[in-house]
Parts: C-alpha cells; structure tokens; sequence
C-alpha cells in the first residue's frame, strides 16, 4: 500500500489536471454560447444533455454512479450558469 502522502501528491496532481481541464472546458463553454447566440439558439438543450449522461454513465461502476451523475450534473449547471451570465454581461 502507498503511503498516505503519495496518495496526496497523487490527488494534488489530478486536482491540478481537472482545473485546466475545466478552464479548458469553459473556454469552449464560451464559444458554444457565441454559437447559439449567433443562430438563436436557447442555452438548455435538454435532450442533448440527456444523451450525454446517458452516454457518460454506461461505463460507471454501479457503487460509484449516483456520485459520478452528480458530478456530471454539477458541470453541466456549471457550463450553462456560465453562458447565462455571459448572456447577462451582453444585455448590460
């Protein structure tokens, strides 16, 4: 077994990964905004989300799914609270 301060160093190192991840993430988040934007397109498209998590799910073990569908949900909330308040900034 490691020691607990490797596991540490370990998590450090994949927290650091998932925050450019994210950033990354928004990023695109934000030109996907443009894109609607420019071809009058609402920023909640419920059944192109359903189909991502649907898809995202298939592979999760069964004890770590409800957590992992959390966490999904939690970054799609995230993505479009982002374009709605880019959308808001616009409209100032």
């Amino acid at each position: 077994m490691k020691d607990l301060n490797k596991l540490r160093d370990e998590i450090n190192s994949l927290d650091q990964k998932m925050k450019e991840l994210f950033l990354r993430r928004m990023d695109i988040v934000k030109d996907i905004y443009s894109y609607k934007k420019e071809h009058d397109l609402p920023i909640y498209d419920k059944t192109r989300e359903e189909e991502m998590i649907k898809n995202l799910l298939l592979d999760i073990d069964e004890l770590l799914k409800d957590y992992y569908l959390k966490f999904i949900k939690l970054i799609l909330d995230t993505s479009k609270g982002y374009q709605n308040k880019l959308k808001e900034k616009e409209e100032k």
